[in-house]
């Protein structure tokens, strides 16, 4: 033998990792990854990806990886400024040998809140977000005395699980709601029951949408600035709106996922949050949201624990996803009791 030219590899340990390296280049593979598009978390889907192509035996380089980032961080602003509910979907499919590389395509997929409701009322089995009311709500609409006085709005009504209590215990209700889907769905279960209650299909941020000045006791946002309110001039829109619509000493009653102090959420839960119907705010947030408001915070309770206290043991809990949900398990997969955010009933009274 030539001195310095190794003789066959002998050595059974190498020979297999060698035989598997060869193994899976042969490995055929189709399929896709279909992520939230959160623009902060860039770098975890692309080492998700680069360990997936690891797999198939197909490594990219550092040329083909960061052309791989240049088109996902794109898809992902590309959809993340269309809404929350944009996805991230990445197809792959392997090459035949001799070549026996990997094709794959990089794509935004957009869909509105109309979209997913939609989807929601087609294939899902009622009731879609829970079978009793609220007792934050019914306990704030008895606190204004006679129902047959008292005006209650229902903004973000849903399908109607606060709207149909509160119109059976003989209260004078509205129902806003901007999903056409749900807003048929409790039109025709007002129509069955034959309830005195006005549905309206809009956006209570839309000052064209008529819902009368000064005269309801109580508006309710319940579950709907935790799942849709994204920023926090939404929120200052909102209280502006219901200053408007509120009768002197009037309450709003909302629920929203506030950050635990000291927290101050990052910008990668802040994102993330929005895509799991989990917005996260702060309280310093919402009192400059309010500031030179005529509404004052009267009330501030655990979601979770008034709920849990109130409820029926039948009643409880609400849904399968509520006790999760309600402790900010949705944004964080942390052990019980440790979420740094949770949601939270704020009422405001109006001066």
């Amino acid at each position: 033998m030539e001195r310095g030219k190794k003789g066959p590899e002998l050595d059974r340990h190498e020979l297999h990792r060698a035989l598997l390296r060869k193994l899976d280049k042969r490995i055929e593979a189709k399929g896709e990854v279909i992520w939230p598009c959160v623009p902060s978390l860039s770098s975890h889907y692309m080492r998700s990806l680069k360990t997936l192509f690891e797999t198939f035996g197909r490594p990219f380089d550092k040329e083909d990886l960061a052309k791989l980032r240049v088109v996902v961080e794109d898809k992902l602003r590309e959809g993340w400024a269309s809404g929350p509910f944009a996805r991230l979907q990445v197809e792959y499919f392997t090459q035949p040998q001799p070549g026996g590389g990997l094709s794959y395509t990089v794509t935004a997929l957009f869909s509105s809140m109309d979209d997913v409701y939609a989807t929601w009322v087609a294939t899902r089995t009622p009731p879609l977000f829970g079978a009793h009311a609220d007792a934050k709500v019914l306990d704030v609409a008895r606190s204004f005395g006679a129902p047959g006085r008292t005006t209650v709005l229902d903004v973000g009504a849903g399908t109607g699980r606060n709207t149909l209590p509160l119109a059976r215990a003989g209260y004078v209700t509205e129902a806003l709601e901007p999903a056409a889907a749900l807003v048929e769905v409790l039109r025709h279960s007002v129509e069955e029951e034959r309830l005195e209650v006005r549905v309206v299909h809009g956006d209570v941020l839309d000052g064209a949408v008529d819902l009368g000045k000064g005269r309801h006791q109580l508006i309710v946002l319940a579950e709907v600035v935790a799942s849709h309110f994204h920023e926090v001039g939404e929120i200052r829109r909102l209280f502006e709106r219901s200053a408007h619509l509120l009768a002197p000493n009037g309450i709003l009653l909302l629920n929203a996922f506030i950050a635990v102090d000291p927290y101050k959420p990052e910008v990668e839960a802040r994102e993330f949050s929005h895509t799991a119907w989990s917005c996260i705010f702060t309280r310093p947030e919402l009192a400059s949201a309010v500031k030179g408001l005529p509404l004052a915070l009267s009330s501030d309770e655990s979601v979770y624990e008034y709920e849990k206290a109130h409820l029926s043991e039948a009643a409880w809990p609400p849904t399968g996803w509520f006790e999760d949900w309600t402790r900010g398990f949705d944004v964080f997969g942390l052990p019980e009791g440790r979420a740094p955010i949770e949601l939270r009933w704020l009422a405001y009274r109006r001066r």
